[in-house]
């Protein structure tokens, strides 16, 4: 969820972690517990600049357990939290609410999360199916300690929409940067991606890309349509009954 991730970012910087930027992981084959030899000093870019290396070879990017691996950590050793900063986006369990209090499932029933809810976009990417919501899907867990449910934002600067400790409006105060041809909106905090969930885009997506550079890292953040995609993973949280 966005505060659990919230809660990994605010530990990060305190006595508890590395208190520094964490490396990005610029491993473009997707693999796990890589950190880039050398810390990005560009953004986002349509070219594998030399201010923005990423690949898959041993001068470019080292795994987990080297020296420079251990720069991808939390802690700045091989006990932390690893794949927080680049990589791949990572799909938080936390969604946009409509005025209404409804969940969303995605854009349109092209682009969704399979879990039942309404459609921000229906006629968007050309759907022409004329469905509104998703009924035939997986319905949201019944406990709501699972998910985080955001207030309904029409637009993706509502970041006073964010929730106490989920690590989003804290990184304020935000601004627009200009990366070649395109405009990107980051956080004061090293600069990351950050953009909010809205109808369109109603799910969380955390921790940047591998190709993003300076505008990946633990505090980017960015909306998702929902839908799977070769770019976006998620993490799975391992929850222990009381006594276990």
């Amino acid at each position: 969820k966005n505060t659990e991730w919230g809660a990994i970012a605010y530990l990060q910087h305190s006595k508890y972690g590395s208190m520094a930027s964490v490396r990005i992981n610029n491993n473009s084959d997707y693999v796990t517990g890589y950190s880039s030899v050398n810390e990005p000093t560009c953004g986002y870019s349509e070219t594998n600049l030399e201010c923005n290396r990423y690949g898959n070879t041993e001068d470019i990017t080292k795994p987990y357990n080297t020296e420079v691996g251990y720069l991808a950590s939390t802690t700045g050793n091989i006990s932390g939290i690893y794949d927080m900063s680049g990589g791949a986006w990572e799909y938080m369990m936390s969604v946009l609410l409509d005025q209404k209090g409804n969940f969303f499932s995605g854009t349109n029933s092209i682009y969704n999360s399979g879990f039942n809810g309404i459609f921000g976009c229906p006629a968007c990417n050309g759907d022409m199916s004329g469905l509104t919501s998703l009924i035939t899907g997986q319905n949201f867990p019944t406990d709501a300690k699972y998910y985080d449910t955001y207030l309904y934002s029409k637009n993706d600067f509502q970041y006073n929409h964010r929730i106490l400790g989920d690590a989003i409006g804290e990184f304020g105060p935000f601004a627009t940067a200009t990366y070649g041809s395109q405009q990107r909106q980051i956080s004061s905090w090293y600069k990351d991606e950050s953009w909010f969930i809205n109808t369109i885009y109603p799910w969380f997506a955390r921790g940047g890309l591998f190709e993003l550079g300076s505008g990946s890292g633990l505090c980017s953040f960015a909306p998702d349509p929902g839908i799977e995609y070769s770019h976006d993973s998620f993490r799975v949280v391992l929850s222990l009954k009381d006594g276990e």
